[in-house]
């Protein structure tokens, strides 16, 4: 009886693989590493370069911008708040006024955000920084968090046969990868790409 690669994967949700991220150092686009200490809580990630040794905490990131509107006290024009990337949260701030051309001391209320390096594309969660692990298949984007992730998929695009899990709650990450990457006419392609990103850990 020929023996058939079979995929029998644990119901592992992406959930589970986002506890770690390989990216491009945004110092010198060198491989780093994001470590999560607590699950999905990306406030609590830590950035470090293997190649020029940055180093980075998500909370160093940490930014006030204000979230309200402001009347100026002089003629009563509303004020345009825009402020964003202030590292300290100030008491107040002074405002102008277009209309009037004076100034008013607003007692703001402010917001906290995470300043990402980037907020679109192939990106972790946490900094916004570039995957690592990324390559194109026929114009379309295949990626991995980290090498895990990425062993865990050509595991599955590998495999002649595989089994899904009936637990509805637990379906594994590789059941909802896209269509492109689980087409058989692909396979190759998609293995070539993965040994692509693979062989950038000896580069």
């Amino acid at each position: 009886m020929t023996n058939v690669n079979r995929y029998q994967g644990d119901p592992i949700r992406m959930y589970d693989l986002m506890d770690h991220f390989t990216v491009h150092c945004p110092k010198c686009n060198g491989k780093a590493e994001i470590e999560v200490n607590e699950f999905l809580r990306f406030k609590s990630a830590k950035l470090r370069c293997g190649t020029c040794f940055f180093s980075e905490n998500v909370l160093d990131r940490t930014r006030y911008r204000s979230s309200g509107t402001a009347w100026c006290m002089h003629c009563s024009t509303k004020l345009a708040l825009k402020i964003e990337e202030r590292k300290i949260q100030p008491a107040y701030i002074l405002a102008h006024c277009p209309e009037c051309n004076k100034k008013s001391k607003v007692r703001e209320n402010w917001e906290t955000y995470v300043m990402k390096y980037k907020e679109e594309g192939i990106i972790d969660p946490a900094f916004g920084l570039d995957l690592w692990y990324q390559d194109e298949v026929k114009g379309d984007v295949i990626w991995a968090y980290n090498e895990a992730h990425l062993q865990e998929i050509k595991k599955y695009v590998k495999a002649e046969l595989r089994e899904r899990t009936t637990n509805r709650f637990k379906m594994t990450m590789v059941e909802k990868l896209p269509n492109f990457i689980k087409m058989a006419k692909n396979r190759d392609d998609v293995l070539k790409a993965l040994d692509r990103m693979e062989k950038k850990n000896k580069d």
